[in-house]
């Protein structure tokens, strides 16, 4: 079997990774992955829905896995579908469930799955104006797509109205501000709950802990996800009863009768338990990102069976084992540096989630030869002069294996502390429990 994973970043890589391990694949192909995926697994440069199809049909591959949401919400689904070729995911007209957080928290309140209290708001005048009424602290979370980073914690209504017009107003997240949601915000555990489903049956996989915020103790800005690590305490039959009958079962069941078709793929469900009660955050219809690090490393199904099962609609027939070992994962990201033009300097780049700087010599690799450690590959390049150099926001991840949490964090920790880039920065409590 030959296999194409769409992505560019550290979820594609552990994607493909977990491919490449399967005994069922001979060939992965990562598209358009990046130049530390490439160390491992041949990439090629195709973004456009378009050019990933003509791609699939050239290499005749024989299965397509999509990581991120954009190719998702623009109908990579419908297309490949129409072509023949097998895929898994949701169709564009399912995919809306991450597209628009609006329509997403409707729904659940018109079919009774656990929200905050929420309205929606298309003009930042009435959105502000309803945050002066309310007598809580708020979420300000943009409607559309904005790659993890458009929900706005806010501590008072002085924070939320300044979320609002940076929303709306300068439009940060583009687009996806056109509307905002806003709900009260809720304190609890928040965890990250996926499911395999084929529009019937619903797998769940292991519970991931995730963590948002950019510096320790989560304070700092939300970001795309700084860690993460599994197994979490909660997880088990008990949860996993509660989540499925609650939230993921009649949310997309709720989907299927008010649109006429099912949801076919991975299902993320962003949870904050309160009192034993999981409230909905947020969905996104694909595998996260960090949580995939965490999670891909556990599984001990071959991925390409349970993506047959979910394509051909007979996943009850599948059982899906996991590893009971822990993984940690600690991002590496872009922090503050000097912004240069021509020798001189101009400044600062904050660094991720705002503005950063990009070309910095990654060293430090070759010194990770731990086998309980990997490396997932998210914002690199490369250069004849430097070689492997950053890229992105998050750079890369390195992830811990261990039999227990302290284990797998002292492993992450451990191999970090070799790499350097300028401005490296990432989180030092990540698994700190």
């Amino acid at each position: 079997m030959k296999v194409l994973v769409v992505d560019s970043g550290g979820r594609g890589h552990a994607i493909a990774w977990q491919f490449k391990k399967d005994p069922n694949v001979r060939e992965v192909i990562c598209a358009p992955g990046n130049a530390g995926i490439a160390r491992e697994i041949r990439c090629e440069n195709a973004r456009t829905n378009g050019e990933l199809l003509d791609l699939a049909e050239r290499e005749r591959v024989d299965l397509v896995f999509v990581g991120p949401e954009s190719p998702l919400t623009n109908g990579i689904v419908d297309l490949f579908s129409s072509a023949g070729i097998p895929i898994v995911g949701p169709v564009q007209k399912a995919s809306i469930l991450e597209g628009s957080k609006a329509y997403t928290k409707l729904l659940c309140r018109e079919i009774g799955v656990p929200v905050a209290e929420f309205e929606v708001f298309d003009d930042p005048g009435r959105a502000k104006d309803y945050i002066g009424h309310v007598e809580y602290p708020v979420v300000v979370k943009a409607d559309g797509l904005a790659q993890g980073k458009g929900s706005v914690v806010c501590s008072d209504a002085k924070d939320a109205c300044a979320a609002v017009d940076q929303i709306m107003v300068e439009r940060i997240f583009g687009e996806a501000g056109d509307k905002v949601v806003i709900e009260k915000r809720l304190f609890g555990t928040e965890i990250s709950f996926f499911v395999f489903t084929d529009g019937e049956t619903l797998v769940p996989m292991p519970v991931a802990q995730d963590y948002k915020r950019a510096y320790d103790n989560d304070e700092g800005s939300n970001t795309g996800g700084m860690g993460a690590y599994s197994p979490h305490r909660l997880e088990g039959e008990k949860l996993d009863r509660l989540v499925c009958d609650m939230v993921a079962r009649p949310l997309l069941r709720g989907f299927r009768e008010k649109e006429g078709i099912p949801y076919k793929g991975i299902l993320y469900c962003g949870l904050m338990l309160v009192e034993d009660i999981p409230y909905l955050l947020e969905v996104n219809v694909r595998l996260g990102d960090p949580e995939a690090e965490v999670i891909l490393p556990r599984l001990r199904t071959p991925l390409s069976e349970i993506s047959a099962q979910i394509i051909n609609g007979v996943l009850h027939t599948q059982k899906v084992e996991w590893s009971d070992e822990y993984f940690c994962d600690v991002v590496a990201a872009a922090g503050r540096t000097r912004q240069m033009k021509h020798g001189k300097s101009k400044g600062w780049y904050p660094g991720y989630p705002a503005r950063y700087g990009k070309g910095y010599p990654i060293t430090g690799l070759e010194r990770v030869a731990d086998p309980d450690c990997k490396i997932f590959f998210a914002g690199v390049s490369s250069s004849e002069a430097k070689g492997l150099v950053t890229d992105g926001g998050r750079v890369l991840h390195v992830v811990g294996r261990g039999p227990t949490l302290p284990d797998a964090r002292a492993v992450a920790y451990r191999n970090i502390e070799k790499i350097h880039f300028e401005g490296i920065r990432y989180r030092t409590d990540i698994g700190k429990e």
